[in-house]
């Protein structure tokens, strides 16, 4: 049997045409369309807020005529500045922040787009999103963020249903001392003398953001990593699965690239493996996270996160053999699986691999009821289930045989992560009791 040798796959380590394959997956040219379906499911509001905002900053940005690069970072900025709030409904209650400040929101929002999103150069931003005027500090990303402070109140005084009146007035009194002189007289004329507030009225903005965010070149690895954002926000909410779908996708590539699969296969296990739990963000905590075992019903609901997975990712690729490999990864052999049941003969390779990626990522995992399995604990657990007829024997022969190297992969990649936790947790305390904004 032939498998593939010589450098363990890293993510970081994409080569040009892994990216070009990747990407092209995707049905949407706007990355944004695609990350507010998914992220939609957490909190749609706060991508409503952010959007908003995004269209008050834009227009203050073409007002000023500022450079396409600083527009760029200050939009972004605004459109998930409040993404912090993700932590609010996680389970994890070690890593809460302390929501009762707008402080606390901006650190988190902060800290979130540094460590788990291709906007760590200018996260900056979002921490100062309420920085002040005259509280200058030498930091080149402080005025940005007094803009961005500016665009949020004038935001939230129009959903709070206040008159252009009462807004201009309250902008004004801030003049100097809350927002810079320049952006207030700025932002004054696009509210006095333009349908700048009209159009959120309208929810016409969206055009706007959509036409701006169309007209901006990404690489190739910054729209991937938009992408990874959203596994990041789900992984927040559970924190039973953290990482889960990380090392799904993983092992799905791995597995791909033993049994020397093309690129394009390779690229569809890989997402498939990244967003085959998605749906799981509409199931509740008490469920995913019981320590023992599920009831009937409780069963039932549990499943539903597959044709949730199936609803969020439609629509959403250009090749739907993603979303068909998302689907049938709780599939076996037997047609003891779900959601459909299918046997052998009905189920792609693609989709063997992945139910045996999924199998091996949940067995190395420690859950409420039960620890983590070492690499041969889970050979033994997929063994077994291949005697059963559950798991297709050529794919778990391939994870056996290669055991020691998808181990040590799933290691470093693990620590990695774990460097990446205990720096941003370390940053946080460093932060929380720092007045960062002055």
């Amino acid at each position: 049997m032939r498998t593939w040798k010589g450098e363990l796959f890293m993510i970081k380590d994409f080569t040009k045409d892994e990216y070009d394959e990747f990407i092209s997956l995707f049905s949407v040219t706007n990355a944004w369309h695609l990350i507010r379906k998914m992220l939609s499911v957490v909190d749609d509001s706060y991508l409503e807020e952010g959007e908003r905002v995004g269209f008050i900053l834009l227009r203050l940005c073409q007002e000023q005529q500022l450079d396409q690069k600083k527009t760029r970072n200050l939009v972004f900025s605004a459109l998930f500045h409040d993404i912090g709030r993700i932590w609010q409904s996680s389970s994890d209650k070690a890593n809460l922040f302390d929501y009762s400040s707008h402080y606390d929101h901006a650190l988190s929002s902060y800290l979130f787009l540094k460590y788990f999103s291709p906007q760590k150069e200018y996260a900056e931003i979002v921490l100062f999103q309420n920085g002040r005027e005259d509280k200058q500090q030498n930091n080149p990303f402080y005025p940005l963020g007094v803009k961005l402070h500016l665009a949020i109140a004038v935001e939230e005084m129009h959903s709070q249903g206040k008159s252009n009146e009462e807004i201009l007035a309250a902008i004004r009194k801030g003049k100097n001392r809350l927002f810079n002189a320049k952006d207030v007289g700025d932002m004054e004329k696009l509210i006095s003398k333009s349908n700048l507030l009209i159009q959120l009225d309208s929810t016409s903005y969206h055009e706007t953001i959509d036409e701006f965010l169309s007209s901006l070149y990404f690489r190739r690895d910054v729209v991937r990593n938009y992408l990874f954002m959203v596994t990041y926000c789900i992984e927040a909410y559970n924190s039973e699965t953290m990482y889960h779908a990380r090392i799904t996708s993983f092992l799905c590539y791995l597995l791909g690239r033993y049994k020397n699969l093309p690129l394009h296969d390779l690229c569809v296990l890989f997402t498939a493996g990244l967003f085959g739990d998605i749906g799981k963000i509409r199931i509740p905590h008490a469920i995913l996270e019981k320590p023992g075992k599920l009831t009937e019903e409780e069963q039932q609901v549990m499943m539903k996160h597959i044709d949730y997975t199936k609803e969020i990712l439609e629509g959403c690729f250009k090749d739907k053999e993603v979303v068909e490999v998302a689907y049938a990864h709780h599939e076996r052999l037997d047609g003891s699986g779900y959601p459909l049941h299918k046997k052998a003969d009905e189920l792609s390779l693609e989709q063997r691999i992945a139910a045996v990626a999924d199998c091996a990522a949940a067995m190395m995992a420690a859950r409420a009821y039960k620890n983590a399995f070492s690499i041969d604990q889970t050979v033994g657990e997929l063994e077994a289930m291949k005697d059963q007829g559950k798991l297709d024997p050529e794919i778990v022969e391939i994870f056996k045989e290669n055991k020691t190297e998808i181990a040590a992969y799933i290691q470093r990649h693990l620590n990695r992560m774990m460097r990446d936790i205990a720096s941003m947790s370390a940053e946080r305390e460093r932060l929380k009791y720092a007045n960062a904004w002055y």
